[in-house]
């Protein structure tokens, strides 16, 4: 919980391995509020790999500068050039507020700070959905879902079910990217179906069609790939199904993604290394008329470039979709082939996705169908395998951060902290 003397994540910015836990000594007074504004603190926080992509192309995406300086940092980490902070998703508090719209004692889902330093949200608050909505300048440039959050009353009581509120930090946003996938990208309902950028490109009723396809999930441990795969196993029509779900993952990882009972068969990033056209062909059930879906939620290395040669040999209709990447800024040039036409490689953007469907469904019964489909998933169990662990403060996160850097986390743990 907070203490009298706050602490904050600092990275280093060409190496985010290289984290700081800072103790602000000098945080108070905290800056005063202008009319409209309130302020935050963190109350739960996730730590996942996601997090890093945050850190590794923040530079690209404008993620380094979500948060204002903050006053009291020391020396060196008040060099914005060469230090910074990135952010988590969870829960936060507003312990002062100057709008009305929002009083003291909500309770705020979204896009939060790492550390227990009070922040200043510039928000307005949305009529048609009550969302509330950051509108500062120094965050205009920002995706949309960064700057949406999903508002509770001040007597929500977030230990009460703090279990649920684990989840919803964990995972429910890697649940709704995977949701838009599922619902809009891969329609079955072509009122619905929207290209992976959420903009107006050509996506056809056959970029869409899974039924009978084959489907193959890089980094298939990770939450957003494991939604996915549940969300094609129990949420899609049956004759809209695909016939057969792949993962592809890492040794150490194996144990987890097959207990999951998600996938249909498994292989290993060693596995695609060696493997040849005829071996593949033959495991996944492949030939030239197969339908086939690759998605990338964050192989490792080359995989997916190596993989996408094979399948393209193999079969006349490949469409391989980029999520994610190597957490480690290694890998393929598969992303080059998204500017070349019909080449069948496309990129998602999970904020504009959002933005599409909210304008095909309308935002309340957007939020509203997800928000059902998220409580069905976490009443049903979540992923068969995949558990909860909390910890409590600061220095706790930072052990969760230097072991999720050096690969030392059980895949089977969500890391999830109160702050």
């Amino acid at each position: 919980m907070a203490s009298s003397a706050p602490q904050v994540q600092i990275l280093d910015k060409s190496d985010y391995t290289k984290q700081h836990l800072v103790t602000l000594h000098n945080a108070h007074p905290l800056p005063n509020l202008t009319a409209g504004d309130i302020r935050i603190r963190s109350q739960i926080i996730c730590n996942t790999i996601n997090n890093f992509t945050y850190a590794r192309i923040g530079h690209l995406f404008g993620w380094w500068d979500v948060w204002a300086a903050v006053p009291s940092l020391p020396a060196p980490y008040n060099d914005a050039s060469k230090y910074g902070r990135v952010s988590s998703w969870g829960y936060c508090e507003v312990i002062e507020s100057q709008n009305d719209k929002v009083p003291v004692g909500t309770k705020l889902y979204g896009y939060l700070p790492i550390g227990d330093y009070p922040e200043i949200l510039q928000v307005t608050v949305e009529d048609e959905t009550g969302h509330v909505l950051e509108t500062s300048e120094r965050r205009a440039s920002q995706m949309h879902i960064y700057n949406r959050y999903l508002p509770y009353p001040p007597e929500t009581d977030l230990m009460a079910d703090k279990q649920s509120r684990g989840w919803d930090s964990v995972m429910r946003i890697f649940f709704e990217t995977s949701y838009f996938l599922n619902r809009y990208v891969f329609a079955w309902d072509s009122a619905k179906r929207t290209h992976p950028l959420g903009v107006s490109l050509p996506w056809s009723l056959g970029d869409a069609d899974l039924a009978n396809a084959v489907v193959v999930l890089l980094g298939a441990s990770g939450k957003t790939a494991l939604s996915f795969a549940y969300q094609l196993r129990h949420s899609r029509p049956a004759d809209h199904q695909p016939r057969k779900l792949v993962a592809v993952g890492s040794a150490r990882s194996r144990s987890f993604t097959e207990a999951t009972g998600l996938f249909d068969d498994l292989l290993l990033y060693t596995e695609v290394s060696s493997a040849t056209d005829t071996s593949i062909a033959a495991r996944l059930g492949i030939d030239d008329s197969t339908k086939v879906l690759l998605v990338n939620f964050g192989g490792r290395g080359t995989v997916d470039e190596e993989l996408h040669t094979i399948l393209t040999r193999l079969s006349k209709s490949v469409v391989a979709l980029i999520v994610g990447g190597d957490p480690q800024g290694k890998g393929s040039k598969l992303n080059a082939l998204t500017e070349v036409p019909g080449s069948g490689v496309v990129l998602c953007s999970a904020s504009s996705l959002r933005d599409s469907a909210m304008r095909i469904d309308g935002k309340v019964a957007y939020f509203e169908n997800l928000s059902q489909e998220w409580a069905l998933f976490k009443e049903n169990g979540a992923i068969n395998g995949l558990k909860l662990q909390w910890g409590k403060g600061m220095e706790e996160y930072g052990k969760g951060w230097d072991s999720l850097c050096s690969g030392g986390i059980d895949p089977t743990l969500g890391l999830v902290y109160e702050v």
